[in-house]
């Protein structure tokens, strides 16, 4: 992935600054692109790290068997009205490292899976369009509003990169597998400005950005093109 595309991933859309570390290791210092190669999954962690994250964080990683478990319940659809389910909203709440949007590999082991057998959401929204999309441009267009459909946000700076970095590859991942060759630079490019506004960081007790006070967390409307302070829309749940 080019530095450019890396920038747009570490954008906070609320602040207009890079995302921050916001856990125990670095506290509120923005993640740098120097940073981005010291980023490690949550499999890659040191025990005792992984222990103290659950500790004060209860981050706690779930395995693929139980995001397809739960994605199926909410993941079923008429294959006659499949553009429905394309465009079907779906928010991943702490999201860690997306194992519910995305499955690249176990969140638990880090163990890779086999494109037809990720359980994520995005990940069959991808395969329903590699079913019926009829062209390069057919696809991109379905892709781009899947993406745009699918939304998380995650306290800890590290993995909410991860999440965001899980959703840009899997989008390259499928159109990979289905024309043989590279999406084009300008597709990846709007891809990785709507996850840097899907996937964002956020204190999910005070809908807040960590570490600056009273700032809510926006995120856009893509219908009307408006940004949105989450907090609006919680308050309907």
């Amino acid at each position: 992935m080019n530095e450019q595309l890396i920038e747009i991933l570490l954008t906070d859309r609320t602040t207009g600054k890079h995302i921050l570390w916001a856990n125990a290791e670095h506290g509120a210092t923005e993640i740098k692109l120097s940073d981005v190669d010291k980023i490690q999954p949550r499999h890659m962690k040191a025990r005792e790290q992984q222990k103290r994250r659950t500790r004060e964080r209860a981050e706690i990683f779930t395995p693929p068997e139980v995001c397809k478990i739960q994605n199926d319940l909410v993941a079923d659809f008429d294959k006659r009205d499949w553009e429905t389910f394309v465009d079907a909203k779906f928010l991943e709440i702490t999201c860690g490292e997306a194992p519910y949007l995305v499955g690249r590999y176990n969140a638990v082991t880090g163990e890779a899976i086999d494109l037809a057998e990720r359980v994520g959401l995005l990940d069959r929204k991808l395969r329903v369009i590699g079913e019926y999309a009829t062209t390069v441009g057919h696809w991109l267009e379905l892709a781009t509003r899947a993406v745009k459909s699918v939304y998380g946000y995650d306290l800890q700076g590290d993995n909410l990169f991860l999440a965001r970095r899980n959703v840009f590859e899997t989008v390259k991942d499928f159109f990979r597998a289905k024309f043989n060759r590279e999406p084009p630079e300008d597709f990846l490019r709007e891809v990785a400005e709507i996850v840097s506004w899907n996937l964002w960081q956020m204190d999910g007790r005070t809908f807040t950005v960590p570490h600056v006070k009273l700032k809510y967390a926006r995120i856009m409307n893509w219908a009307t093109g408006e940004q949105i302070m989450f907090f609006e829309l919680a308050q309907g749940w």
